[in-house]
């Protein structure tokens, strides 16, 4: 049975895809920083404008979620010229699910629930375009999703845009439109609602006594999704092979969290674990473990 309640939770929060509070793991540096970085260079899963400034690389992390429910995302990102490109593909799922059809204790059969998705995303070069344009950065980023619990089957797409200002070499601001979209279910259709998000990201330099620098890049955004205010504040540590990040996020809907991670990288390999504190331990703790090769 509980499994049976967590279903219909998972449906209510990945069918309808646009942003909810509890994070759902897919990487684990957007876990650790509690999906924070609009205006950061973070993933362009969080803002597509970000591509602009990510090195190429080629990743898959492993993540887990309430009880047995447990997926695996694959990202690529690569470069052409001035303009940076990317494909991810995500699933998440459970196959053991209890089947009952009366209050019987033995169930008659199991079910599963599975959630797929592709991602094709890419900055513009807005030199391109315009004259003088330097410094703003803008992308996008579409996302086709399937979807099914048992003999039900949901399909749906959404579009993602994002733009990205560099202030200077330590102040960056950032804005995200997402959920552009519809979800199909049978002959139905589904509104997506949209998510509007602000962010700024500053970099200051840290010296102690035995003049050792450190970089910390703060984040904080603002989201609105659902006439539901959300704030999110993370930190990075700057360091050449190891780095610390912490988030947290706060919803005007009584929701908080607290995320944390490390990040570990030798040469052209990184290691990265995240992990995300709520306060529904029933949903179980968010967790992700991601491999990445730069290139």
């Amino acid at each position: 049975m509980y499994k049976i309640l967590f279903i219909i939770i998972f449906l209510n929060i990945n069918w309808a895809i646009g942003l909810k509070a509890l994070m759902i793991p897919q990487k684990a540096n957007i876990i650790a920083l509690s999906n924070t970085g609009i205006a950061g260079n973070i993933d362009p899963s969080i803002n597509p404008a970000s591509l602009a400034f990510i090195n190429p690389y080629l990743s898959m992390s492993g993540n887990t979620w309430y009880a047995d429910l447990s997926g695996s995302k694959s990202t690529c990102i690569w470069k052409n010229q001035n303009t940076s490109r990317y494909i991810s593909i995500e699933s998440l799922g459970i196959d053991d699910i209890e089947y009952h059809i009366d209050n019987t204790v033995e169930p008659i059969g199991y079910v599963e629930a599975q959630w797929i998705a592709f991602d094709f995303g890419s900055n513009i070069d807005l030199n391109k375009l315009f004259n003088n344009s330097r410094d703003y950065f803008i992308g996008y980023n579409i996302k086709l999703n399937y979807s099914k619990l048992h003999t039900t089957r949901y399909w749906g797409y959404t579009i993602d845009l994002g733009l990205n200002k560099k202030i200077n070499d330590k102040y960056s601001v950032g804005i995200v439109m997402k959920n552009f979209g519809k979800e199909y279910l049978g002959d139905q259709t589904i509104n997506i609602n949209k998510s509007f998000g602000l962010g700024t990201s500053y970099t200051t330099s840290l010296l102690n006594k035995n003049n050792f620098y450190m970089n910390l890049e703060v984040l904080f955004d603002y989201i609105n999704y659902e006439n539901n205010d959300t704030y999110k504040l993370a930190l990075i540590t700057g360091l050449p092979y190891i780095n610390l990040m912490v988030g947290s996020s706060y919803s005007s809907q009584k929701y908080q969290d607290f995320s944390y991670g490390i990040s570990i990288q030798y040469k052209t390999w990184m290691i990265i674990f995240g992990s995300l504190v709520h306060e529904n331990p029933a949903l179980g703790t968010p967790t992700s473990f991601e491999i990445r090769k730069f290139f």
